[in-house]
């Protein structure tokens, strides 16, 4: 095999492939990538054996071949390269890497013990603009992130394709969003009702990879999930658990209703973040005859923050004031995620049976739902 192409060409694919490549393993096979040459096209390929990654990448062939290379010294090699065009040359299981005035040389491995890429179909997919998907994936994130801590099983996103919406839905069981996509707004060939899990990490590498803005396609199988972003693939097996009915737990009915600024709110808490001890708790007092809510946090070391915002009552069932105790950070991440000037907050009493959960959504918009249950 031999190959010229530009190093900004390959330096993104390698450092997607240099991540995907575990750091430590007993296969020392999953260290390497392939880097193969055939029918004009350069292909690139790595896997951890949960996420397998394909590119295409654009350069001159002047000779087919493969040869497998070690990611971490490749991707290390080319951060450093001061060259703009890199030639690649195969030499008896070894690459050569040369530019006009620099050579460098990584040993390979035979070729036939490299791990299977799984085959994917294509009978089956959705359509997406890929940076509307990221930006709802974006909203999902931080709820993927605790999960993986609290709930393992459930550390992914929910999809959920029906005759009207397409419904993405991440929890860790604190905590739930749900994004509700028209499906007029992506293209599908899937006829049927359509519920997987995707498991947390392929949403992790979608996210880091760079991409330019075109559509997605989404191929869906019975085991699997591959996302094809055209030059750049991902597959990854489903996750198999059963996700819960999480409708039931979304609340319908509210004893308080506020809408309140997002930004001021945001900006009342970045004080109140300062203050916060290893417990991360947040105190919202509702004071309806100033139409108020004053956040409250105390560290012992460093003292108390009070910061008040001006709130709307949209609905009150009570008198006096009262208090409402949150996780800051997840808090702080509903509010965060809601893309609207204005924030709807519902809020139930507490009883002597049970903690309801608090919804954040925008007051004009069904489109994204953050349910928060208090502490």
């Amino acid at each position: 095999m031999k190959i010229i192409l530009l190093r900004n060409t390959l330096l993104d694919i390698i450092a997607n492939v240099n991540q995907i490549c575990p750091k430590q393993s007993d296969l020392t096979i999953l260290n390497f990538f392939k880097l193969e040459a055939k029918n004009d096209d350069i292909y690139v390929y790595s896997s951890d054996l949960e996420i397998s990654y394909v590119a295409k990448l654009s350069g001159k062939i002047e000779k087919e071949g493969e040869v497998l290379i070690p990611a971490k010294q490749f991707y290390e090699i080319i951060q450093n390269f001061y060259e703009d065009t890199i030639e690649l040359e195969e030499k008896e299981n070894s690459l050569v890497v040369k530019g006009e005035n620099s050579f460098s040389s990584l040993p390979g491995i035979s070729k036939e013990e490299f791990v299977v890429i799984p085959e994917y179909r294509k009978d089956e997919y959705i359509e997406i603009d890929n940076e509307m998907f990221e930006n709802y994936l974006t909203r999902l994130f931080s709820n993927i992130k605790t999960a993986e801590v609290i709930k393992p099983e459930f550390a992914g996103v929910y999809l959920w394709l029906d005759d009207k919406f397409l419904r993405l839905v991440a929890t860790d069981t604190i905590r739930l969003s749900e994004v509700k996509i028209k499906k007029d707004l992506i293209i599908t060939n899937i006829k049927n009702e359509v519920k997987i899990l995707i498991p947390g990490k392929i949403i992790h590498e979608y996210l880091r990879i760079k991409k330019k803005p075109i559509k997605l396609k989404i191929y869906i199988e019975p085991n699997q999930i591959t996302f094809d972003l055209e030059n750049q693939i991902l597959i990854s097996k489903l996750l198999t658990i059963e996700f819960p009915d999480y409708q039931q737990v979304i609340p319908k009915d509210f004893n308080i209703i506020i809408t309140f600024n997002r930004d001021e709110a945001l900006k009342a808490l970045k004080l109140n973040k300062v203050f916060l001890d290893q417990s991360k708790e947040l105190k919202m007092k509702l004071i309806k005859d100033k139409s108020l809510a004053e956040f409250y946090t105390r560290s012992e070391l460093l003292g108390e923050s009070r910061n008040n915002i001006k709130v709307d009552f949209e609905k009150c069932d009570i008198e006096n004031d009262i208090e409402f105790n949150f996780n800051f950070d997840f808090f702080n991440d509903g509010i965060k995620n809601i893309d609207s000037d204005k924030i709807f907050l519902g809020l139930n009493i507490p009883d002597e049976v049970s903690v309801k959960p608090a919804l954040f959504k925008s007051p004009l918009e069904e489109d994204f739902i953050y349910i928060l249950i208090p502490l």
